[in-house]
């Protein structure tokens, strides 16, 4: 059990070690992939969450996959197709919650229920792997419109409808040309929109500011100085879980995220992610925690939005 646990830590830190190295944004999606929908399993149509949503979209992004449905061989079959001889699968995370009896040191471990209160709970997390939908032949699936992507020009001047209830959320104030959160005031502070280059970019930066509002204590009480006693350290991860926020928010409203909004953090992220291989999964557990916050706070409906597919590594 130890084994398999430290191995998908290890090789999911890995691929985005290498594409940070790389100069590729890991959670990168265009907007013809987003335009789809959240990346979700093609049999129960539930978005992926945390870490899960951040190897999804690195590998659909290096494979130049668009539609945003995966599935396991079993999967597969359920829906009376195969995954194509050859096809390498993805590796993503299923978290099993497991109780040990407080006290008991080396007690056996078990599904906790929530009934124990001396039990504590810890995530376990369970190795899976999926293929998206164009690995495969012959699945009983609704075609997506691929094709007609193709000829296709988002209007970027029309108005999302949910990315404005996300903006409107904060307190958000328009004017000069930085965008920041000031969480002494509890603030955003935004260049007016038409100082970006896209109703698109504006949003994407948005969502990038109000998933650190989530921080203050009034809200989710996010704090990675009690995690990193650098500040620096801590201030880097503070912005990959910003970056993280802005990605997976855009990915449940339609907005894409192609470009990384603070590259000059690389350096210090891959310094985290290389000292402490948990360090990835933490963040975007956090990342999923806000989206899940913003996403409620909007009023906006997300299914499969209460299970447990992001716990904190």
């Amino acid at each position: 059990m130890t084994t398999e646990k430290i191995n998908i830590y290890d090789e999911i830190t890995a691929k985005i070690i290498t594409a940070l190295e790389d100069g590729v944004n890991p959670w990168a999606r265009s907007w013809k992939s987003s335009s789809l929908g959240p990346l979700r399993n093609a049999v129960s149509g539930r978005p992926y969450r945390g870490i899960n949503t951040l190897v999804l979209s690195l590998t659909s992004m290096v494979a130049g996959y668009l539609d945003p449905r995966w599935l396991t061989l079993k999967n597969a079959n359920q829906l009376g197709g195969r995954v194509r001889k050859g096809q390498k699968g993805t590796p993503i995370v299923f978290w099993k919650f497991i109780s040990k009896e407080e006290g008991h040191e080396g007690g056996e471990e078990q599904p906790s229920n929530g009934e124990d209160e001396n039990r504590k709970v810890f995530p376990f997390a369970r190795r899976y792997t999926v293929f998206n939908v164009e690995q495969c032949d012959g699945l009983e699936l609704e075609a997506l419109e691929l094709d007609g992507l193709e000829g296709f020009e988002i209007d970027e001047a029309e108005m999302n409808e949910q990315a404005e209830k996300i903006i409107a959320l904060p307190n958000l104030q328009h004017g000069g040309d930085r965008a920041c959160y000031l969480p002494s005031a509890d603030k955003i502070f935004m260049p007016p929109r038409s100082a970006f280059t896209t109703l698109n970019h504006y949003y994407s930066t948005g969502y990038h500011e109000i998933t650190h509002w989530t921080k203050h204590p009034s809200r989710l009480d996010r704090d990675f100085d009690r995690r990193f006693k650098v500040p620096k350290e801590a201030k880097a991860m503070e912005e990959l879980v910003a970056e993280l926020g802005a990605a997976f928010l855009g990915g449940h409203t339609g907005v894409p995220f192609e470009d990384m909004q603070h590259p000059e953090y690389i350096g210090s992220w891959l310094q985290s992610l290389k000292n402490d291989n948990k360090a990835i999964f933490t963040a975007a557990a956090k990342a999923q925690t806000a989206t899940d916050f913003v996403l409620d706070k909007a009023g906006i409906s997300v299914q499969g939005s209460n299970l447990p597919e992001a716990a904190e590594a």
